[in-house]
This record gives structure tokens, sequence and C-alpha cells, in this order.
């Protein structure tokens, strides 16, 4: 592990807040079922004096934290420099926020990408944050780590440097467990990006989420049509038919389920 001689700058507050929709109620329906009872983040695990203590991702679950302890000793923190963005730029360090940083190696599975970003956010961590947007696609088909992240979170905002934190009410179904790490489901990170992402930044995700096979235009565009009430669906349906080639009016049948790639290890429940 190469040691870090200086400490990470302190990074500025993210100006880009994103919002789920104008003035008015902040609250936003379940967008699958009604009635169906939001997502509940599991308590933090208990820690006893008998206990090790467990550190980094300790608040999702404590199967994070314990899969984390390897991850999170190789987390890297040196100041933004133009020599750690040109190391960045040939591709030696992956910065997963301003001043942290991991060897790309490391982030070569979607487990490890999903715990990387609770390691990212160390003590700011939240049992309520849940990976999001371009972050949750990042994290589901790997490459390079988006700027800033983006988190979900059912309980409030907050400021944190090169996050984005929305507040959004999940169902159950939303999310899949990756190593005890909340993320949403590929499906509803579609969703996110067509109605919350610039067209530039959700184009290339989207169309690597369907050549994946973890979306299929057809589910995207029911969701959405299931959602017609809800802010900017109509801008992200007419998104969707530019970008994956998909009509804007309701959808003709059903959505087929979703079937994951043959030989992609599925959620890793922390239970």
């Amino acid at each position: 592990m190469t040691t870090p001689s200086r400490s990470a700058a302190t990074a500025h507050a993210c100006s880009d807040t994103a919002h789920d929709a104008p003035a008015g109620p902040r609250h936003e329906v379940p967008d699958e079922v009604p009635d169906a009872r939001p997502w509940d983040p599991p308590p933090a695990p208990v820690i006893t004096s008998a206990a090790r203590p467990i550190g980094l991702c300790a608040a999702w679950s404590h199967h994070a934290a314990e899969l984390a302890l390897a991850l999170g000793g190789d987390l890297q923190r040196w100041e933004e420099t133009p020599t750690t963005a040109a190391m960045v730029g040939r591709g030696e360090l992956a910065r997963l926020r301003p001043g942290i940083f991991l060897p790309p190696d490391l982030l070569d599975s979607a487990v490890r990408r999903a715990l990387a970003v609770g390691c990212a956010l160390g003590e700011h961590l939240q049992p309520h944050h849940v990976i999001a947007g371009p972050t949750a696609a990042w994290v589901h088909l790997g490459g390079i780590p988006p700027a800033p992240l983006e988190l979900l979170s059912p309980s409030h905002r907050g400021v944190l440097a090169g996050v984005v934190q929305r507040h959004a009410r999940l169902a159950p179904g939303e999310i899949d467990t990756l190593g005890g790490a909340p993320v949403t489901t590929p499906r509803r990170t579609a969703v996110d990006l067509l109605r919350f992402s610039p067209e530039e930044t959700a184009r290339p995700l989207l169309r690597g989420l369907e050549r994946a096979g973890l979306v299929e235009a057809e589910e995207v565009r029911a969701h959405l049509h299931r959602l017609h009430r809800h802010p900017g669906v109509q801008a992200a349906r007419e998104r969707l038919a530019r970008i994956l080639g998909s009509g804007v009016g309701p959808p003709s049948s059903a959505p087929r389920p979703l079937v994951r790639p043959h030989g992609r290890a599925g959620p890793v429940s922390s239970r």
C-alpha cells in the first residue's frame, strides 16, 4: 500500500444539489405500488465491549463492515494537485471523492465498488444512505467512478464534499443489497438517470445497462408510464426514446421480467 505523505485537502462542498421535484412537498410517493411500505434501512450494528471494532461501512451492516476491512485499509488520501490529477488520468488511481482514492484494480466487482463508496464516505455514512444515480450505474457496470457520488435518502439530506444527496422514498423492490451495501436496482437506476441526470451523462450509462442485460427499454418505459403524475416523467420518456429507441406512448404489454446475464452473481444479502 502506498503511504501518503500529505493529508487530504479540504474539499469544497458540491455546488450542484439534485432535486426530486420543484418547490412543494418534498416527500415522493413510492413508484411501484402506492400502498407499499417504504424501504426501511437496517439498524446500525451494536458493538459491545467484547466485539472487535470494525469501522468503515458499519452504518450499513456488520456484513458490509467485515467485507470493507481490507478495502478500507487501501484507501489513499492525497491532496488534489496536478500530479494526482495526472495519476487519475493515467488510470493509476481511482478518485472516489475529492482527496480520497483507491487503486483501480481493487474495484473489479460490483460488491467492491459498492463498499468503496461506503469507505469513501467514512464517518459520514448513515444507515439510510442508498447508492443511486450514476454512482449506482458505476457499481453495476464498472468503469471510472463518477463525480460527484450520488446517494438517495428516505430520511433527510445533508451536505458532503463530492456528494449529491437526493431525498426519495424507496420501495423494498427498488434496492439491491451488494455485500451489505444498499444500491438502487438497475431498473430504478435507469429511471433516476432519465429523470435527474443530464442526457450526456445518462446516455452511455443507460446503453451500458441495456447491453449488460440489466434493463430493457420496454420495462423502463412501462415503469415511467406508471409514474405519469411525477415531475419530469414526460421528459424522461422522450429522453428514453432518443437514447434506447423506445416509443413514448403507453406500453403495449406488461414489462418483461428482469433477466441478469449468465454468470453474473445476484445480490449478496447482508442477512
